[in-house]
């Protein structure tokens, strides 16, 4: 993260906030999400990326009900090309088939690359949000409901 310019989550005490035992309640909770890559042989399985999916956050006390997914912790390995793709189409299809209306998430502010791989994706800003030294772009997407 240092090379590639990323500040959010290897300066700012993120593990302090999100030690190990979180993402053990979270797997327990069925909120820990995991893409796996796998080869034909199995000898080179891996995961490519992760995210808790909440159906509520504090970052968008926004002052109206909204049935949304709110992903967080969201994380893919740079290798896996596409798999961040891969891993919110896949919620954005698991939140309609629930009924949720929106996909919501946020990011960091200071990160161009990541505000315009989300509105690539069609995540629209929604307003901004601070958490500590943590401040970020809230982004969400409308889902067609079926």
């Amino acid at each position: 993260m240092n090379e590639k310019g990323i500040d959010q989550w290897n300066n700012n005490g993120y593990l302090d906030d999100y030690p190990v035992t979180y993402y053990y309640e979270q797997q327990k909770a069925g909120r820990l999400f995991a893409m796996k890559i796998e080869t034909a042989d199995g000898t080179d399985d891996r995961i490519a990326g992760a995210v808790v999916l909440l159906s509520e956050d504090p970052r968008w006390d926004d002052g109206y009900e909204v049935s949304a997914y709110y992903l967080h912790n969201f994380v893919t390995d740079l290798t896996a090309k596409g798999a961040g793709r891969e891993i919110i189409k896949a919620v954005e299809a698991l939140a309609v088939n629930d009924h949720k209306e929106r996909v919501r998430l946020d990011c960091s502010i200071d990160n161009p690359f990541l505000n315009q791989y989300y509105e690539s994706m069609g995540y629209e800003m929604a307003g901004t949000c601070k958490d500590g030294v943590y401040e970020g772009n809230r982004r969400e997407k409308c889902l067609a409901l079926q």
